[in-house]
């Protein structure tokens, strides 16, 4: 089994991103299942940036622990990074950082590269410095330069032949400086392309506008917001391609606006942001339920509350999801674990919104938002858009008849007209109204509304799927888990089986309404279970209690902006197999050391 793990280290600005997407492609390119996994602090510029790559020949699921190799472009990167490699791990740096005060140990082969020297013997810009390590850890586990020389082709052929020219030569000399100056037969991996299969390399985010496009969307709006914003972007860079309506808002205010309008005009319509562009939008969510507009919301998670940390990852805003905006009103809540996830669920809250006229929140967090994965082609048999009752041809009305777009029904759901629809015209109002639309207060109206809409329940909860096992059907223990948890959870089947754990995992993709028959019998199936969430209150685990009565056995909560790593939960596990599953009943991760990317000099770096 081939398992390769490198992480790039470096200032914002000097290409850490862009170098990190680039090595994801070319392993994939290989044949080979690649995740890149990225952190950063909220600056421009300065601060420390990693992007973690991570190379498998079988399926991988997530970051990892430790690192097999560390290209450093700066001291902070060894600082930070050296001991968390593995052992006879090596690390790539600029020559010119000196390591006389930093202790590496002795297992760790070094392999300085005198990037300035390689730069001005080519006449190649210091920008090209990242293009040249990325040559010499292709040359260190011998990965054929041809998959490189591609990936260059095609990320700066719009900038030029020349440019191109450039990568490959500057590429080229780090390549060749590894092979003749250093004894590399030594490293502890090697690396040769499996297969010419090409996969997908997709983040996320893409994943959720892949999916949303698939599940027929026409118009989005939206205002920036990590980790919200890729969305945006990629959806806008297809816009004439795909024939649909990007609008980039002045605020989130008018970007939930801006998508009612568009839904109410019969057009599939969605929004996007994180956790203060929501709190903004809150206030037309209930508008929108009122109405019973279809609306799909992404919300992308980031560590709050207010600010927070911008650019790290939590999963607590699942509570204010599910009561955002006042009074009470039926709403869906998704969360995909994956890619695959990401692309079904996103089109799958499409038909939902429409087929049952009500607002859809779809929720993942920075972790998925903005990890990239190597994916094969998405199946896309049996993928449909169901647009839910709408009344193509309204029966003729008579003088001073209204047409009822609000009419009480057996399953809750009313036809639907659009603007300009004969005999449809209706009034949208944030008002309770009653059958017509028209503003009313009386009291039997209110609560005839109110029942109307809360028989959607019904109907729905046969049509939202009930949570998923993974893993052996008789375990020692059950971890369960949601939204982008499930990556790290399945890797840690496969070290638990290796270290004598039998478990498996029980996911949720599907929040909110909950089928309290579907879970408990899914419980039931459980000896032990172990919920795993990334906030600090287990807030899902609250939600299941309070809706199904169900509550897991044990909790296990990380909340210091990174999601669980594979190592956190096995050793978690392990602790609680040797207490015989008895004792505490919540625990919290934390750190062995108190790193800070967003201020490497605090620490002499």
């Amino acid at each position: 089994m081939v398992n390769f793990v490198c992480k790039i280290g470096a200032k914002a600005g000097e290409g850490v991103m862009v170098t990190g997407r680039m090595m994801c492609k070319i392993f994939s390119r290989g044949g080979f299942y690649v995740v890149g996994y990225p952190e950063y602090p909220s600056l421009i510029r300065g601060g420390h940036n990693t992007f973690q790559v991570h190379v498998g020949d079988s399926n991988i699921y997530c970051q990892r622990d430790s690192n097999d190799l560390v290209i450093a472009f700066n001291k902070a990167a060894i600082f930070f990074h050296k001991d968390f490699i593995s052992e006879n791990g090596a690390i790539i740096y600029d020559e010119k950082i000196d390591l006389k005060d930093q202790e590496i140990r002795k297992d760790i082969k070094l392999y300085p590269i005198p990037l300035q020297k390689i730069l001005e013997d080519l006449n190649a810009p210091l920008k090209m410095k990242n293009t040249i390590l990325v040559g010499a850890t292709l040359a260190l586990i011998e990965y054929p330069f041809e998959k490189l020389e591609g990936v260059l082709k095609d990320e700066f052929s719009r900038k030029g032949e020349e440019i191109v020219k450039k990568n490959i030569e500057v590429a080229k000399s780090g390549y060749n400086y590894m092979s003749k100056n250093f004894d590399i037969s030594g490293f502890r991996v090697t690396l040769k392309p499996v297969s010419d299969k090409r996969r997908m390399m997709l983040t996320g985010n893409e994943a959720i506008a892949l999916g949303s496009l698939k599940g027929g969307l026409k118009f989005y709006s939206a205002y920036p917001m990590t980790p919200a914003t890729s969305v945006l972007h990629y959806l806008a860079a297809k816009e004439r391609e795909a024939d649909i309506v990007i609008k980039h808002t002045e605020d989130e205010i008018s970007a939930i606006n801006y998508a009612v309008g568009a839904a109410f005009a019969g057009t599939r319509a969605m929004t996007g942001t994180s956790g203060g562009g929501f709190a903004l939008m809150t206030e037309t969510l209930g508008m929108a339920a009122l109405a019973e507009t279809p609306l799909v919301v992404f919300l992308s998670q980031r560590v709050g509350p207010s600010t927070g940390m911008p650019t790290w990852s939590e999963q607590a805003d699942l509570k204010f999801a599910l009561n955002a905006s006042q009074g009470d009103f039926m709403r869906v809540v998704l969360a995909p674990g994956d890619i695959e996830e990401s692309f079904y669920l996103s089109a799958d809250a499409l038909n939902i919104a429409e087929k049952y006229q009500l607002p859809v929140l779809i929720l993942n967090d920075k972790f998925l938002a903005e990890s990239s994965f190597a994916v094969s082609r998405f199946d896309e048999s049996g993928m449909g858009i169901d647009r839910g009752k709408i009344a193509e041809n309204p029966p003729k009305l008579k003088k001073m008849q209204r047409f009822k777009r609000y009419k009480v029904t057996k399953d809750g759901v009313s036809p639907r007209t659009f603007p300009g629809q004969p005999n449809g015209m209706h009034v949208a109002t944030s008002y309770v109204h009653d059958e017509t639309g028209f503003s009313s207060e009386g009291f039997q109206n209110r609560v005839d509304m109110v029942a109307k809409r809360n028989k959607k329940l019904k109907n729905l909860l046969k049509d939202l799927p009930g949570p998923k096992f993974y893993g052996p059907e008789n375990a020692d223990i059950t971890l369960v888990a949601w939204g982008s948890q499930k990556l790290p959870a399945l890797a840690s089947l496969e070290v638990l089986e290796k270290e004598g754990i039998k478990a498996n995992l029980l996911h949720f993709s599907y929040l909110f309404p909950l089928d309290q028959k579907k879970v408990k019998q899914a419980f039931k199936r459980c000896r032990k279970t172990l919920m795993l969430e990334n906030n600090s209150t287990g807030q899902f685990a609250g939600i299941l209690r309070e809706y199904t009565g169900v509550k897991p056995n044990f909790m296990f909560l990380r909340f210091d902006g990174r999601p669980f790593f594979v190592g956190n939960i096995v050793d978690h596990v392990k602790k609680l197999k040797e207490k015989g599953y008895k004792g505490l009943k919540m625990a919290v991760f934390r750190e062995t050391v108190n790193h800070e990317y967003y201020y490497p000099a605090k620490f002499g770096v």
